[in-house]
């Protein structure tokens, strides 16, 4: 049997964290789950996240991660140098997230309230958007209005407050879609 690299293990961790919190909820999770979970020792957990912030605060960072490649992989479909090709991939890297990204997301929203410093990996995901959005060569105000509407979608759906139909999902999907044409 071949020994994992620090990297795999860690990858393992985050793996096991999040199905604990994805299937029992945030509010359950502990360190002594997750390295049973990843079949690691406690003391090699806290190796890699010497507290249960380190480890949410990891989570989240790769959920940006994700969320950034997803982008990309929207990006590589449409034509460089068009006008509104960044803001399309976003908009479709929102209403399209992978169904273990939506799962993970909804169930760390439980414990943002508890730790508020969860917030600053958001927020600079945010940030990011909102930069590469405004240089996409679409008139600012809608660029910021198809921002601040996958924004408000996904804040929506995280906490469990959005009241959209999958038929007006999908129609605002393409609504916003023709705003960056």
């Amino acid at each position: 049997m071949s020994k994992k690299t620090p990297i795999q293990t860690k990858e393992n961790l985050l793996s096991a964290a999040a199905k604990l919190i994805t299937l029992h909820g945030a509010s359950h999770l502990t360190l002594e789950r997750v390295a049973l979970e990843a079949s690691v020792s406690k003391g090699g957990l806290l190796h890699h996240f010497p507290t249960k912030l380190e480890l949410l605060t990891a989570l989240i960072e790769q959920l940006a991660l994700d969320f950034e490649a997803d982008i990309s992989r929207h990006l590589e479909t449409e034509p460089i140098g068009r006008a509104g090709r960044w803001a399309r991939a976003y908009i479709r890297a929102t209403f399209q997230p992978a169904p273990e990204e939506a799962a993970l997301t909804n169930a760390l929203a439980q414990i943002i309230n508890a730790y508020p410093e969860l917030l600053e990996p958001i927020k600079t995901s945010f940030e990011f958007a909102a930069l590469h959005i405004l240089n996409d060569g679409l008139p600012a105000p809608r660029a910021t209005a198809i921002r601040m509407a996958c924004d408000g979608l996904w804040f929506a759906e995280t906490t469990g407050m959005s009241d959209l139909t999958p038929q007006l999902r999908a129609q605002l999907l393409e609504e916003l879609i023709s705003w960056t044409r």
